[in-house]
């Protein structure tokens, strides 16, 4: 096991104390191997760690889905914004106005009243 060479069928087979050696070196081999493989162990994450990785991964991912929310809408608006300004500017720009017409200048004429026009005529009875 441990050398290359291929053991025959019946090779030392009742040399107990030959097997006894191999054994402990197997042993002592298998031995450092699980130690490496129980320091791998301690470093590895279990259900609990990978559960509380998940809970964490899935508030911080929520989160940012919000805050990406918020900014698409708050550029939206302030696009939006942004663009009605613009037009408005541009159409109250886009032909020159023009001046205002003078207008006449308000006169106002005092005519004299005529006399008969200010006293009222006698009432005259109707004839049949």
């Amino acid at each position: 096991m441990l050398d290359d060479r291929e053991p025959a069928l019946y090779d030392d087979w009742m040399d107990i104390e030959h097997r006894d050696v191999r054994l402990e070196e197997f042993a002592a081999v298998t031995g450092e191997r699980l130690a490496r493989i129980e320091s791998r162990l301690d470093e590895t994450a279990t259900k609990a760690d990978l559960s509380d990785l998940r809970a964490e991964l899935r508030a911080e991912i929520h989160s940012s889905a919000n805050d990406t929310i918020r900014w698409i809408v708050g550029v939206g608006i302030g696009l939006g914004v942004t663009g009605i300004t613009i037009i408005t500017f541009v159409l109250n720009n886009a032909t020159p106005k023009a001046p205002p017409t003078p207008s006449a200048p308000i006169t106002i004429y005092a005519h004299p009243a005529s006399p008969a026009a200010q006293a009222p005529a006698p009432f005259a009875p109707r004839q049949p």
